[in-house]
């Protein structure tokens, strides 16, 4: 941020009881205003009322060249920890932008003295090193002789029994969180104190450019990205399954079962087939410090599968798969059956867009993490607790003025829009691991009339105009393609 008073309004505008400062605040910061002007970016933070302030500083100003003239900002609270009062730090980064290779090295520079910083000064806290690190996890965005550089932020990756980029779920799965590039550039990175209080399936990107006019240019040419965190229950020893969340799994295929732990030495493995009447044990003891076992889905049909890790030294603290997982002997097909990219001359415009996906499996499917794409962007991930039952559809919308409220097996894009060309695009269909599960090109398009499988509901075919399949009728969101319901 730059400018103090749109701050300060910034946070005026919040709802609730928030607190903040940025880094040239002598009131918080002392030798702020001498490492940061008012005219130039500087790290900031807003909090709510249920952390309580205790000190400020700017740290690793000797290598303050390496990170862009932005060294990173310190902030130390305490807050309700499982039940106890307990310290938290979060550190503000703003590393070195761009791809040029004076930049990458400097990122990489960057990297190291944080790491090192954290390792001295940090060594067993709860931290979060969030902001933006203008690079991604997987490789760089910086090139030499147009092949991809390692990540700057390797040292980190090799170091995961003290440190997790909870973000990297989001570079795995092909996001982004800028409104210009491909890649995830904005992180939080978090100690191993803290990732197992990391909530499964909570890393977000928030697109708020779906209800700001020229979001990138009067806002932030950055999207919002949040992480949540559980820091209920009681202290000692606890455990988090982070995978699966839910899902269906077809016998004889791998499944990996993740997780994280804090002050356990082993972990039981075990698995219900009935909903948690009776528990067999998979693995009677495996380090809970690995945090993953591969499993092969064994010759079981059922619908009420959980898995769950559990303390060898008190069966009491354990965790299991939050949503139901479905072992089946069939592979499911879910497909995109339906898209309308041309919407019609409606009140709400381009909401009315839709794309209708449909389940032509015997078993159902956990759609939670699978996305939307158009040829380019993410537009649409499904919400945890998804799931498409066998025989059924699901309508996504371009927005939610785009149906009836209430209709059912409907919903509306998580982005706020579709974003799908009038002339021509491609519509994806991707898994959570970022796999494409399903994709349709066309080439142009007829207002108001969508684009609809024939013969209906049928994963191979061919897509012709709905009124070629059906004549009279431009379209059939949720319904089959004569307009009878499922």
């Amino acid at each position: 941020m730059v400018d103090t008073a749109d701050f300060n309004t910034l946070k005026a505008g919040l709802p609730g009881n928030y607190s903040g400062f940025l880094a040239n605040n002598t009131a918080y910061v002392l030798s702020g205003a001498s490492l940061y002007s008012a005219g130039e970016q500087k790290p900031g933070i807003l909090y709510d009322s249920t952390l309580t302030y205790r000190n400020a500083q700017v740290i690793l100003t000797a290598q303050a060249a390496d990170f862009g003239g932005r060294p990173p900002l310190r902030v130390d609270f305490t807050t309700r920890i499982h039940g106890e009062d307990a310290p938290l730090v979060i550190i503000v980064t703003h590393m070195k932008a761009f791809e040029d290779m004076t930049s990458y090295g400097q990122r990489q520079r960057s990297a190291t003295a944080l790491k090192s910083y954290l390792d001295q000064w940090l060594p067993e806290a709860r931290v979060l090193v969030i902001g933006d690190w203008n690079d991604d996890l997987d490789h760089s965005i910086s090139t030499q002789n147009g092949v991809a550089l390692p990540t700057p932020f390797a040292n980190f990756l090799g170091d995961p029994t003290h440190y997790t980029f909870l973000t990297q779920v989001l570079t795995d799965s092909n996001r982004y969180t800028t409104t210009e590039y491909d890649e995830v550039i904005d992180h939080a990175l978090v100690t191993d104190e803290v990732a197992v209080d990391a909530v499964p399936g909570g890393v977000q990107v928030l697109r708020p450019d779906s209800f700001i006019p020229d979001y990138a240019h009067t806002v932030s040419d950055h999207y919002p990205v949040l992480t949540r965190y559980d820091l209920s229950g009681v202290p000692g020893p606890r455990v988090r399954v982070t995978a699966p969340l839910g899902g269906t799994f077809v016998v004889g295929t791998p499944l990996t079962l993740t997780w994280r732990s804090a002050g356990m030495d082993t972990v039981r493995i075990e698995a219900t087939y009935d909903g948690g009447n009776t528990w067999a044990v998979v693995a009677p003891s495996v380090r809970a410090d690995a945090g993953t076992f591969a499993w092969t889905v064994p010759d079981v049909e059922s619908d009420l599968v959980r898995l769950r890790v559990v303390d060898t030294a008190n069966a009491s603290r354990f965790d299991m798969t939050p949503g139901r997982i479905w072992f089946t002997r069939t592979a499911p097909r879910v497909f995109i059956n339906e898209v309308l990219a041309n919407e019609p001359a409606l009140p709400g415009g381009t909401a009315h867009e839709f794309v209708e996906l449909y389940n032509a499996g015997s078993a159902p499917v956990d759609l939670s993490g699978w996305s939307l794409w158009d040829a380019i962007n993410w537009q649409h991930v499904f919400a945890p607790g998804t799931v498409l039952q066998p025989g059924r559809p699901l309508v996504v919308f371009g927005g939610p003025e785009g149906f009836t409220p209430g209709t059912p097996d409907t919903v509306a894009s998580s982005s706020g829009m579709l974003g799908l060309n009038n002339s021509s695009d491609i519509v994806q269909l991707k898994r959570a691991d970022g796999g494409v599960v399903d994709s349709v090109e066309y080439f142009s398009t007829v207002d108001a009339v969508s684009i609809n499988r024939s013969p209906d509901l049928s994963p191979d075919a061919g897509f012709v105009l709905h009124t070629t399949l059906t004549p009279g009728l431009q379209s059939s969101p949720g319904r089959r393609s004569d307009g009878g319901a499922f």
